[in-house]
């Protein structure tokens, strides 16, 4: 697993263990007065004023977000999740990793990455002085920026746990240095430097990070704003190291063979033939002994999820947030059919598919918010089984992915395919496994022409293939 509170580029972390041993949080800035400079280039920042003499920042200004704390903390970890949170809600962020504070360059990166339309700037340091806080914060104020310090602690069992995490990964670089004693000897040199954040700096969120959610907590002081308030709400969760997601689509229902979106329909025999398999796969009717089990199912309320998993042991629960897309007036029609009733908003949809809402119904953008709170109840668990609809996992494949929201409703989530998500340190790999139980294909990709002018043709061209009656007896598999 990578470690908690290093990067993970090999060539990176072996520089930043040698700086680690060398440097002081004083020695990164040289203050000529009204700048840091380094070289030729100066970065303005202000002498220290009161909150009066600043100009206030307008309220969709960048936001600049500033890890403190001692090594091994979990700093790196939560800010790779807030980034992941923030991208996957629309907000584009960046994580700039530094090894002990900000630097001119640092600074300057973050200037030129606000300059292009970005949102959020996370810096990943330990920032243990007061006076390193107080030119970020000095900096934000000139710039016209939002600024947020966000202080990490930990118990000595997560601390030892960080510490281990962090061995493991040096190990893989250099098996003839002892990385346990010198982590520990960098954790006592830095100890005596650390000053805590102090009322006076702010706005602050302080973490304790435990993987026990009794013992995990989280203060906040001065956060506002629906950024700010996002990032309080992600940090609140405990951060749990290994982590495994089993994700499915419902067995094929009676709409899928006939190629009808929405609805409440039953499984066609083809997918309950996929129940059968999938039990079989989790701890179900025929499965091996050390196959994995779930520890819960969640599924939505309608009755295609719900007879996916009833061969599956467990305790479940059917949840109305991972109910599909309302389609509105579309509910139950065959893409044919909406071309031929709705033209117009057939095109719309397919110009931008993440934010159209279908009248009375919900668009993918609308889909993300609803969701968020599933995405966030899964990342404080683990070996979690969610049998769901294709755009609701879509929404949540997206987190684990990574993937931008315009490309959220073209993510390929196949009917009879289960897809195992493990967490690796704070990235997530996606594995995964066709069951082999024959189904029809509804993945669409957007046609070329989407002009609300062009032919029927043209608008039908990407549809995939269905029947025209249900079937009535499932096909053979292997």
């Amino acid at each position: 697993m990578a470690p908690i509170a290093t990067t993970n580029d090999p060539k990176l972390a072996q520089a930043g263990e040698d700086d680690l041993n060398h440097r002081s949080d004083a020695s990164y800035y040289r203050n000529h007065k009204n700048g840091l400079n380094e070289g030729s280039r100066t970065v303005p920042v202000a002498p220290a004023k009161s909150n009066s003499g600043l100009k206030p920042c307008p309220l969709r200004a960048p936001l600049v977000v500033t890890t403190v704390g001692l090594p091994c903390r979990g700093k790196s970890l939560a800010s790779q999740k807030v980034a992941r949170h923030l991208n996957w809600r629309g907000e584009s962020t960046k994580v700039f990793n530094v090894d002990g504070n900000a630097t001119a360059d640092t600074l300057h990166e973050i200037s030129v990455f606000f300059k292009e339309d970005n949102d959020v700037a996370i810096i990943d340091g330990m920032h243990l002085t007061r006076q390193s806080r107080q030119l970020l914060t000095n900096f934000c104020g000139e710039q016209l920026y939002h600024h947020l310090l966000i202080e990490f602690s930990c118990n000595d069992k997560c601390l030892e746990e960080n510490i281990n995490d962090t061995v493991q990964f040096y190990h893989q670089l250099d098996q003839n240095i002892d990385w346990e004693r010198r982590i520990k000897e960098n954790n006592e040199t830095y100890t005596s430097r650390f000053e805590p954040c102090s009322p006076l700096e702010g706005p602050l969120i302080t973490v304790n990070n435990s993987e026990d959610s009794m013992y995990h907590s989280v203060t906040a002081r001065g956060v506002r704003g629906a950024i700010q308030t996002a990032i309080l709400g992600v940090l609140a969760s405990p951060v749990i190291r290994q982590q495994t997601f089993y994700l499915s689509r419902h067995g094929e229902s009676e709409y899928n063979v006939l190629g009808r979106i929405g609805g409440d329909a039953d499984l066609s025999p083809r997918g309950m033939k996929y129940a059968e398999r999938l039990a079989r796969q989790l701890g179900g009717p025929g499965s091996a002994p050390d196959c994995p089990s779930p520890k819960l199912i969640w599924t939505s309320e309608l009755r295609r999820t719900i007879r996916t998993v009833q061969n599956i042991p467990g305790p479940r629960a059917a949840i109305k947030d991972l109910n599909e897309i309302n389609a509105g007036i579309c509910e139950g029609l065959t893409y044919e059919e909406i071309q031929e009733r709705f033209p117009q908003e057939f095109a719309w949809r397919d110009q931008d598919k993440f934010k159209y809402r279908y009248p009375h119904g919900e668009s993918y953008l609308d889909l993300l918010q609803r969701v968020d709170s599933v995405v966030q109840a899964l990342l404080g668990n683990t070996d979690v089984l969610v049998v769901s609809h294709q755009a609701v996992l879509r929404c949540i494949m997206a987190y684990f992915m990574g993937t931008k929201p315009d490309d959220v409703p073209y993510i390929n989530v196949p009917l009879h395919t289960l897809l195992i998500v493990r967490s690796y340190g704070y990235d997530f790999k996606v594995e995964t496994v066709p069951l082999k139980v024959e189904c029809v294909d509804t993945y669409r990709i957007q046609p070329k022409n989407c002009s609300t002018t062009r032919t029927a043709a043209d608008a039908l061209t990407t549809v995939p293939a269905h029947f025209d009656t249900p079937l009535s007896q499932p096909t053979s598999i292997s």
